[in-house]
């Protein structure tokens, strides 16, 4: 990130003459003191444990209390020691400094564990005596999670930048993780994982149809709002493989048409993707479009109270929002209690009340007015809408987000809760656990939450994850012989090794994988001039590794592409002990196709069907060769040939090139047998004999 007062990038010089600990003080007074990062955000503050940034909020907790719930304010024993916060600051701060990402959480998960084993092992924890047994102790810890690998070499990442600014030992810059080779993520949890593991991270079947039954009784009978989140989101989800952080880049037309080549209609959800930077737009299956278009049509219907209310504050910021059981009285009339609770779309005096307490520090509602209320509103609204008009943070140079008033997903306070009441005028941007934390199943006590939606609707409590949608998607692609590269667009991907995690096992994924950082230097060759080609053999005969190939070359090259056990003009010598094992050896790599093809037919991919109607009498031809070049009974030195078509010689396209100068045109057998019957071929048969 660029200073924006003085234009230029402030960057932390350390003196290799000076102790580390004097590098470390150095470091920590340029981040605190002369960066400006973060500095223009509402409740930013140096000493404070909580932090706001460009892309989100976080805490300085430790590793003990990394879960601590966001209402819940840390208290002393729940932070990292000072003197280690004090160098998460600094790191942080300069690090975002130089350059804004979004890995905050993921740097702040090894700072815990970095001041965990610092502090467990000496007390106060100090980073310049950080050693190799220190990360051997956190890679302890680490032991079992999912995100190790990625936490692992982010932690290396900011011990190698420690390193750099002569704080902490530069041994580090040789110390390694053990999450590589057979504990890589490639082969644990991506692209080469064990096909256990992949099937894992599908969705519970059972999930998908209790989802896709509270949906459809939304057909007949009335939703929660937080159902038809649920149903709504999941159908799109389900639509086209996307994550749902892109959820809160829909619109309310996110959904379009067009005429595909065969003349029917497609259609797409379009929006933009903030990890490619690119607009998008996805076909949507055929079986899925109606549903989809249902769906955003309840998700609009719900969330048109919310992107009106955003209207209004953009529009019309100084007056209230007067809502449909709003109090028809002038502005700066003075209210009672029950006509303030019906303006904040209270269900009593009481619950307003409570309003006025935490925005005021009083419960005192008397002489409030339209006009005072609604400045009360929009300090509440100050505070829960930081980026308004958007739900995110802009960030420089990318495109912006959308605004609350244009967004699908824009609801009111507590719009998509079980419990709480919904509010007319207090507006919130969409939170991604709007929709996780009624799909967890999360147990307390041996019962399910009350906000799971499964055990509401009279299911069993099952837990879905968003991007297991993503998963079953790409697995439902592969299957019906969409190529790699559509389902790499179509899921916005970069690369086509990110698309192998989600897809089956199979030789083509682990060969695409294995070869994903080999680049491959071609060139064209020049071609072959005349004079060349003399020094080689011109006779019609030459070795093929079957045999004697009696075509020419001179006549053009191969038409059967080298199929020489399709072709009728190979000269198969019984004896020839190399051909028999390449001949063998061909077969038994064709038979493995077409029992992988069977099985994958038994999984329910079409698309193999193909494989097992060529390679199965390919196979029983090959059989029946083998059975003749291995059978004792037939002398060494027998010529043999395969029977392939009649028209296919050497001779052939010479003929046929006369024939066209001549102005004759030659009658294709197969056409006139179509045509007139053997019995015209058997005649002229007679006549050329």
């Amino acid at each position: 990130m660029i200073d924006s007062n003085m234009m230029n990038v402030i960057q932390f010089i350390p003196r290799k003459d000076l102790a580390a600990q004097e590098n470390l003080d150095a470091f920590i007074a340029l981040a605190r003191d002369r960066l400006p990062t973060w500095g223009h955000l509402e409740g930013f503050s140096w000493e404070s444990v909580t932090w706001p940034t460009t892309f989100r909020n976080f805490r300085f907790t430790n590793e003990e209390n990394s879960r601590l719930h966001p209402s819940k304010t840390p208290t002393p024993e729940q932070v990292m020691h000072p003197a280690f916060m004090q160098v998460a600051k600094a790191y942080l701060r300069q690090g975002h400094h130089l350059k804004e990402r979004k890995t905050i959480a993921r740097e702040m998960q090894a700072l815990r564990i970095l001041e965990y084993v610092l502090r467990r092992d000496m007390g106060v924890p100090n980073i310049t005596q950080v050693s190799q047994r220190h990360f051997d102790q956190a890679m302890t810890i680490l032991e079992g999670r999912t995100t190790a690998p990625s936490i692992a070499q982010e932690l290396l990442t900011i011990l190698k930048q420690l390193a750099d600014y002569a704080i902490v030992t530069p041994s580090a810059h040789y110390w390694q993780h053990p999450y590589h080779g057979a504990r890589s993520y490639e082969r644990t949890r991506g692209a080469l994982a064990p096909q256990h593991i992949k099937d894992e991270k599908l969705p519970d079947q059972d999930s998908l149809l209790a989802i896709a039954e509270v949906f459809a009784r939304g057909f007949h009978q009335p939703l929660e709002d937080c159902d038809v989140l649920i149903t709504g989101l999941t159908a799109l989800l389900l639509s086209a493989p996307m994550r749902i952080m892109e959820a809160i880049r829909f619109r309310v037309d996110c959904i379009d048409s067009d005429q595909d080549k065969d003349g029917k209609t497609q259609y797409f959800l379009k929006y933009w993707v903030p990890k490619i930077n690119e607009f998008a737009r996805k076909p949507i299956p055929e079986t899925m479009a109606e549903i989809a278009i249902e769906a955003l049509r309840r998700l609009a219907k719900v969330t048109e109270k919310g992107r009106s209310l955003a209207r209004h504050m953009e529009d019309k910021p100084t007056e209230f929002y007067r809502h449909a059981a709003c109090p028809r009285v002038p502005a700066d009339q003075p209210l009672t209690p029950a006509q303030v609770a019906q303006a904040l779309g209270f269900s009593d005096s009481k619950s307003a009340s409570s309003f006025f307490k935490m925005r005021t520090g009083s419960h005192s509602m008397t002489g409030c007015t339209l006009n005072s209320l609604w400045q009360i509103v929009l300090e509440d609204h100050r505070q829960f809408n930081p980026h308004f008009p958007y739900q995110e943070p802009v960030v420089p140079g990318t495109e912006p987000p959308l605004k609350m008033s244009e967004s699908l997903l824009c609801c009111l306070r507590n719009q998509f809760s079980t419990k709480a009441f919904t509010s007319p005028v207090l507006l919130t941007p969409f939170d991604l656990s709007y929709y996780a934390r009624h799909l967890c199943a999360t147990q307390k006590d041996g019962k399910a939450s009350s906000a799971c939606f499964y055990t509401r609707h009279g299911f069993e409590a099952i837990k879905f994850k968003s991007h297991s949608a993503r998963h079953w998607l790409n697995r439902r692609a592969k299957q019906s012989g969409v190529p790699i590269d559509v389902i790499t667009s179509w899921s916005s991907r970069s690369t086509n090794l990110q698309t192998w995690t989600y897809l089956d096992n199979d030789q083509g994924a682990a060969a695409s994988a294995s070869l994903r950082v080999q680049e491959v230097e071609q060139s064209t060759q020049a071609p072959v001039t005349n004079e060349e080609a003399e020094l080689y053999a011109q006779g019609p005969i030459h070795r093929s590794r079957y045999g004697l190939c009696l075509r020419s070359w001179r006549v053009g090259p191969c038409n059967k592409f080298a199929d020489c056990l399709n072709c009728s003009e190979v000269l198969i010598c019984k004896g020839d002990r190399f051909a028999t094992e390449v001949i063998a050896a061909e077969r038994d790599e064709l038979a493995k196709t077409y029992f992988a093809a069977q099985e994958a037919i038994t999984r329910g991919e079409r698309s193999a069907t193909r494989w097992v109607k060529v390679s199965g009498p390919q196979i029983q031809k090959l059989d029946e060769l083998l059975s003749i070049l291995n059978n004792e009974q037939i002398p060494d030195g027998s010529p043999i040939t395969i029977t392939g078509p009649a028209d296919f010689n050497h001779e052939q396209p010479l003929v046929n090139g006369k024939a066209e100068e001549a102005g004759v045109k030659l009658l294709e057998r197969t056409t006139l047998t179509i045509e007139y019957g053997a019995d015209l071929l058997a005649c002229l048969d007679e006549l050329r004999n």
